[in-house]
């Protein structure tokens, strides 16, 4: 159903946001900046992911 590139995506964010949020948007973008730049393959599927970790977060995390 799902990718597991897309699920890693979103648990890696959720879990650095529920404690830093801040740094789970740069780490985010800053990897598909890198993706972009030659290091992988960029897909916003990718930020798409990291950003519903980070929301999801955003509702169940105290840091926020």
């Amino acid at each position: 159903m799902f990718e597991v590139d897309k699920l890693q995506h979103f648990w890696i964010s959720f879990g650095i946001a529920f404690f830093f949020p801040r740094l789970a948007v740069f780490a985010g973008a800053g990897k598909e900046i890198y993706d972009a730049l030659g290091g992988g393959v960029a897909d916003s599927a990718d930020l798409a992911a990291d950003f519903l970790g980070i929301a999801f977060a955003w509702v169940v995390s105290p840091f926020f």
